[in-house]
């Protein structure tokens, strides 16, 4: 079955006894999101949301009908597959040419964005300003030729295609440039 990774155990008490386990999530739209109910053998469960949408869920559990304690949960789903960046600055390039390039998270969830681009002088400072519909445009400057590397990781993971390897050339009268 599909959904992201917002998996938790359960561990009913020792005294609860037999009776049917169920789970339904409300999502951040008011819609309701099925859950899988994992039995794990040792008197525990793992809930799991079958969604692909990150943002606020507010999880329903219930045995024998009747809520358990502490039902229902907050849960905050993030999705880093959800992500993705494109733009001329995630290619090879030349020195000197802005890395302008954009990170479209509008499916992922609330989250922390991180851009980082490591290259032959180190660390390189990224410019980052909000855009349209929660993308978010990024800038760095290339000072120098070589091999960089650009890490976009949402909540610490990695997005979609990251990391990104590229290689920048120095312009020369010999290449057209």
């Amino acid at each position: 079955s599909s959904g992201i990774n917002a998996e938790w155990p359960l561990r009913p008490g020792k005294d609860a006894g037999d009776g049917q386990l169920a789970a339904v999530a409300i999502g951040p739209k008011g819609d309701a999101v099925p859950v899988e109910i994992i039995s794990n053998r040792n008197r525990t469960f793992t809930l799991k949301l079958l969604t692909s949408k990150g943002g606020r869920y507010l999880v329903n559990v219930y045995f024998n009908g009747s809520h358990i304690p502490n039902s229902p949960f907050k849960v905050r789903v993030c999705n880093p597959e959800a992500i993705w960046a494109e733009g001329p600055g995630l290619m090879d390039s030349y020195v000197d040419d802005l890395g302008d390039f954009q990170v479209f998270t509008r499916d992922a969830g609330h989250g922390t964005l991180s851009v980082r681009v490591n290259g032959p002088k180190d660390k390189f400072r990224v410019d980052m300003w909000k855009g349209a519909d929660r993308t978010v445009n990024c800038r760095y400057n290339p000072e120098v030729p070589g091999k960089y590397t650009i890490n976009i990781k949402w909540e610490d993971e990695h997005i979609r295609g990251s990391p990104f390897m590229i290689t920048v050339r120095k312009k020369s009268k010999e290449n057209g440039i």
